[in-house]
């Protein structure tokens, strides 16, 4: 029992340890956040992406989707007949 009692105190030191920490660490970023904001001007801005112009869609003509068909049955027929 008292081995047991050991280690539930052990893991709550260490639990509050590495909450302090996290607490600790985000009270230092907060502060160096509003330290180091009237200074963010001075650095590059970074570079936009051109917008792209949606691409458009060609106009198909009518023989060349017959002769994608075509291919596309023509690949299958000889598939299925290979043995």
């Amino acid at each position: 029992m008292e081995l047991l009692q050991e280690g539930l105190k052990l893991m709550v030191v260490g639990m509050g340890v590495v909450f302090l920490f996290l607490a600790l660490m985000v009270v230092i970023m907060t502060g160096m956040a509003k330290v180091l904001a009237p200074y963010a001007k001075l650095l590059d801005k970074p570079v936009d992406k051109p917008q792209r112009k949606p691409a458009k869609k060609p106009a198909a003509a009518s023989g060349d989707d017959a002769a994608k068909a075509a291919a596309a049955v023509a690949a299958v027929h000889m598939h299925r007949n290979k043995k």
